[in-house]
């Protein structure tokens, strides 16, 4: 017969196992547990390229509408005919005509800055790096000469200028974070912002003067531009007359 003097002891001889089995547990290192799967960690998406394509296709006829007419003439039926996409799609993608050329000049913009840091041999002076930069730069705004014509000459993006010029600066200070400041004459986003307007005036220039002169020829002057400085180089030039 089971009574309640039997229930307790067996109640006391479990508690006497749990504790005994609680002692002699094995613990697990870290190291060798298996993670649980986190649900709000979500696999980055594959874009879709049917998305891309599209997109492509909307960046391209802008690209061309540019070069035949000024930005202000161009229209979404435009945009969508030279496409063939019809309106709805077009708004799939973009809110209005200025979303699609702020996306397209960062498309390029993005490009540019991806050309100019890829591919950059290790154990580089600093003036071999930014021979490299420099001729990476000339040689892909001479490639998209005709949006780049469009932007600077007809002003289809009136803060252009501006725009560019703090892509430039990011880049530059990226390339400087690691730089000890206290050791420098001068902060380093001025440098950057320094370097950035003078790469965006020459090429303005460079442009405007209908690109005489090959990305090569670009690259030496603008390397001895940022190495011995405007002011060092026509002091120089006037002592030696």
């Amino acid at each position: 017969m089971v009574t309640l003097y039997t229930i307790g002891a067996y109640a006391s001889y479990g508690t006497k196992l749990w504790r005994i089995s609680t002692r002699n547990r094995i613990s697990i290192p870290e190291k060798e547990r298996v993670p649980m799967p986190d649900p709000s960690q979500e696999m980055p998406k594959r874009p879709d390229p049917r998305v891309t394509r599209t997109r492509e296709l909307l960046r391209g006829a802008f690209l061309e509408l540019l070069e035949e007419k000024p930005y202000e003439r161009i229209t979404i039926a435009d945009i969508t005919g030279r496409a063939t996409v019809n309106r709805k799609t077009f708004y799939l993608h973009y809110e209005t005509k200025d979303h699609l050329l702020r996306s397209v000049t960062d498309h390029i913009l993005d490009d540019l800055f991806g050309e100019a840091r890829e591919s950059q041999p290790r154990d580089l002076s600093i003036e071999e790096q930014q021979r490299y930069i420099a001729g990476r730069i000339f040689a892909y705004v001479k490639k998209h000469r005709s949006f780049f014509e469009v932007m600077f000459e007809r002003k289809a993006m009136t803060d252009f200028v501006q725009y560019m010029k703090r892509y430039f600066a990011r880049f530059y200070e990226e390339k400087f974070a690691n730089l000890d400041e206290s050791r420098l004459p001068v902060q380093k986003d001025v440098i950057a912002s320094y370097i950035g307007s003078a790469y965006v005036g020459v090429i303005h220039g460079w442009i405007g003067g209908g690109m005489q002169q090959t990305p090569e020829e670009m690259t030496r002057q603008m390397i001895e531009l940022n190495v011995q400085g405007p002011i060092r180089m026509v002091r120089d030039a006037q002592s030696r007359t």
